[in-house]
């Protein structure tokens, strides 16, 4: 009798514990210790961080590069061979082997600092698609955005539900049962142009909140973001608002379970992760219109247009108001709410699988049903 045979899938994890790709990388892998897909699963990225997160059944496939390193191209040759390889961030290596990529927007073509730059991010980005078998994004603005963008026809890509991590919300629920609330607001991520800062700054200086001795923080920039940031503070932004570079997860869910609220200001977004975690963490909202966040916060946030400072001071203080009437046990069901309305770690390992399945299908040119096993 033959061997049955067993494909191998490789997952990109190095991008783990580096930003909102990172983080659903982390959701992913937790979502497929439990897979029965018939497949070898290959997790490659950083033994250190990997061997915390294998399974039985699964392996590691060593690599401590930077995945930005030569605009994603320094590992072009290290890609483990596979029968697909899943890509969980478009900077990849632009490589023709058999994979699936997650692009997660394509905000960098909307902001890139010239045409020649512009054109070339495009360039870079409809080779990533070219190659790919199925493209993966965030939310229905991204999928629109990228086939609008980079021409791709629309039925090649496909939308990825990111799921509620109930681990980390009851987490957070029991360290506000405990820990003493403070008059705060967050903002979390990187320190980016279309992050819209500049106007956050501005706005929440002539809000009640701050009037009233509210503080705001930032976390999230890298080092050499932080540090130009707080270089630009003048003397009065210095007495309300502090700038951190992203530091852990502990502190990042102290920050989630001790302020007030949490805003987001950008001028685009392909997803909002912050805002995501917030609301399941049942922390109040303040969110601007841009891009994909209407959608994801799915009317629970205070929207205000992105490029309305006045507008914003506005929803600022309106959310602050609203948190200001939020106890934890009201947190808690309107955290219980929001993901109850929300896919799971399991419905995502779920959506993946299927993915997985129907390219190995494509692939060997088998019905979706009979990728998982070859005779």
């Amino acid at each position: 009798m033959r061997t049955p045979y067993i494909p191998r899938v490789v997952i990109d994890c190095r991008w783990l514990n580096s930003g909102g790709a990172g983080r659903v990388t982390e959701l992913l892998l937790r979502g497929l210790r439990e897979s029965e897909l018939k497949v070898r699963w290959v997790l490659w990225g950083p033994v250190d961080t990997l061997q915390n997160v294998v399974w039985p059944g699964s392996e590691i496939a060593d690599i401590a590069n930077d995945p930005r390193e030569w605009n994603g191209q320094r590992d072009w040759f290290r890609i483990p061979p596979a029968e697909l390889t899943l890509f969980m961030h478009q900077q990849r290596p632009l490589r023709a082997v058999p994979s699936v990529t997650l692009i997660h927007d394509t905000i960098p073509l909307h902001y890139a600092a010239g045409p020649i730059q512009r054109g070339l991010k495009r360039a870079f980005l409809r080779r990533v698609a070219s190659i790919s078998g199925e493209l993966l994004t965030d939310s229905d603005y991204s999928r629109d955005c990228i086939v609008r963008d980079l021409g791709v026809a629309g039925e090649t890509v496909t939308v990825v539900r990111w799921p509620a991590d109930t681990e980390m919300a009851e987490r957070i629920v029991k360290l506000r049962r405990r820990m003493e609330p403070q008059k705060n607001a967050i903002y979390l991520g990187l320190f980016l142009p279309h992050k819209n800062l500049d106007r956050l700054l501005a706005a929440f200086a002539e809000t009640r909140f701050c009037a009233e001795g509210g503080k705001l923080t930032l976390m999230g920039g890298l080092e050499q973001e932080t540090d130009r940031l707080i270089s630009r503070l003048d003397a009065d932004q210095k007495g309300w608002v502090s700038v951190h570079p992203f530091s852990s997860q502990q502190d990042l869910e102290y920050l989630l379970a001790t302020s007030r609220f949490l805003v987001q200001p950008s001028l685009e977004e392909g997803f909002g992760l912050p805002a995501w975690e917030a609301l399941c963490c049942g922390l109040p909202v303040c969110s601007s219109d841009g891009g994909s966040l209407p959608e994801v916060t799915r009317g629970q946030a205070d929207i205000f247009p992105a490029t309305s400072t006045e507008q914003m001071v506005t929803a600022l203080d309106r959310c602050a108001a609203r948190a200001e009437l939020m106890t934890p046990e009201t947190a808690e069901r309107a955290s219980q709410e929001f993901i109850s309305g929300s896919p799971s770690i399991s419905d995502l390992a779920r959506q993946v699988e299927g993915i997985v399945e129907r390219n190995l299908g494509r692939r060997h040119g088998l019905s979706e049903p009979a990728a998982r096993s070859k005779n």
